[in-house]
C-alpha cells in the first residue's frame, strides 16, 4: 500500500447503524397497541385465577390484590408482569422500568406514569 492509499483507509467512514425514525404513524401505534386488551389467549392470568385483559388493567388490579399475589408474580426469580409487557404488548421501555420494581405501589405508579406519557405523545 502506498501512503497515499493509507491515508484513504483512515479517512474511510464506517457506517452507523440508523435509528428508526418515530413518526406520528409509529406513535398512533404504540398508543393503540398498549391500550387495546391483549388477545384472549394472551391475559395475563393471576395466582388466584383473575384474568387481566391490558396494561391499564393491570395497574388498576394492583392496587387491590393481595400480597402473596404480586410475590408470586415478582420476586428475586422472575418478574412476570414486566415479561406480559414486554411479550405480549411489545412495549420494552415499560417492561424495562418495571423489572428491577418488586413493590406493588412503584409498579403500579410505574404504569400509570408510562400510559401517561405514551398519551401526551
Amino acid at each position: 500500500m502506498s501512503k497515499r492509499d493509507t491515508s484513504k483507509a483512515k479517512t474511510k467512514k464506517t457506517a452507523k447503524p440508523s435509528k428508526k425514525k418515530t413518526t406520528k404513524k409509529t406513535v398512533k401505534k404504540q398508543k393503540e397497541k398498549i391500550l387495546k386488551d391483549a388477545p384472549v389467549e394472551h391475559y395475563f392470568i393471576l395466582y388466584d385465577g383473575e384474568p387481566v385483559k391490558n396494561v391499564k388493567e393491570l395497574a388498576d388490579t394492583l392496587e387491590r390484590i393481595r400480597d402473596d399475589i404480586f410475590y408470586h408474580h415478582v420476586n428475586n426469580e422472575k418478574h412476570d408482569f414486566a415479561n406480559w409487557v414486554r411479550d405480549i404488548f411489545e412495549d420494552d421501555e415499560l417492561a424495562t422500568e418495571l423489572e428491577p420494581l418488586q413493590n406493588k405501589d412503584h409498579v403500579r405508579i410505574a404504569i400509570y406514569r408510562h400510559l401517561v406519557k405514551k398519551l401526551s405523545r
